[in-house]
């Protein structure tokens, strides 16, 4: 967006230090930044040539962000089921057969129907993310891509952190600084030590997030205490 408008709703929620809520508020956008905040009077004033774009009913705000998502299409086949079920049942053999196209399509749609919704930023745990930070650079909300990656036997359909390196070094940073990618592990558990460490290792090596599940199931707790004797967090 390079034009400057001014955007203006019933109430703008500013979010700053005191939560300051300004009615008939106003947002200057120049060059695709907000420049200025304020009573809608105030900002035309001072920006008499610029087009006002008035939004009935409605409360300006900024971009939601959503800290933990998953692009995909199996939203609403399972719900009723106990987290380790549903992902035995439905998850898992979706991705051992998950095409990298699918994946991009998928994103697409979370991506257009977030930011249809006010979420803005979006760190997305997901497989293929080529094609995700592909629509995020074409959509245009943040995205924070974090691969599911398995580094165990049992877990070899996943995502691998060779493909998430290799991720980071083509995408990390780009769009603008819009889109960035972090290391991440499905679960803690769908690595063997190796894969938990070089996972850390990767993180430090290239100064991103490390994101993973932990302690979503009794399941994953036993499984630790098996391996090493300690809850998940004891031994990250």
């Amino acid at each position: 967006m390079s034009e400057s408008m001014i955007l203006a709703g019933d109430h703008l929620l500013t979010m700053d230090a005191t939560n300051s809520v300004i009615a008939d508020g106003a947002v200057l956008i120049e060059d695709g930044r907000i420049a200025a905040v304020g009573k809608l009077r105030e900002i035309s004033a001072d920006n008499p040539s610029t087009p006002v774009k008035k939004i009935a009913d409605s409360v300006l705000m900024p971009g939601i962000v959503n800290a933990h998502a998953h692009s995909g299409f199996l939203r609403g086949t399972a719900e009723h089921l106990p987290v380790w079920d549903w992902l035995t049942l439905h998850i898992n053999p979706m991705h051992r057969v998950l095409q990298p196209h699918e994946a991009e399509a998928a994103s697409w749609l979370c991506y257009a129907e977030s930011v249809l919704g006010g979420t803005t930023a979006v760190v997305d745990m997901w497989r293929f993310m080529e094609g995700s930070a592909k629509a995020a650079e074409a959509i245009g909300n943040r995205l924070v891509a974090v691969p599911y990656v398995g580094e165990h036997p049992d877990y070899n359909y996943f995502d691998t952190l060779d493909m998430n390196e290799a991720m980071i070094e083509t995408w990390h940073g780009k769009a603008g600084g819009r889109v960035n990618v972090w290391v991440g592990l499905e679960h803690l558990f769908y690595a063997d030590e190796a894969g938990q460490r070089r996972a850390v290792e990767l993180a430090k090596k290239h100064g991103t997030g490390f994101h993973a599940h932990c302690s979503e199931a009794r399941i994953e707790l036993a499984e630790f205490e098996r391996r090493y004797g300690k809850r998940p967090m004891y031994v990250l």
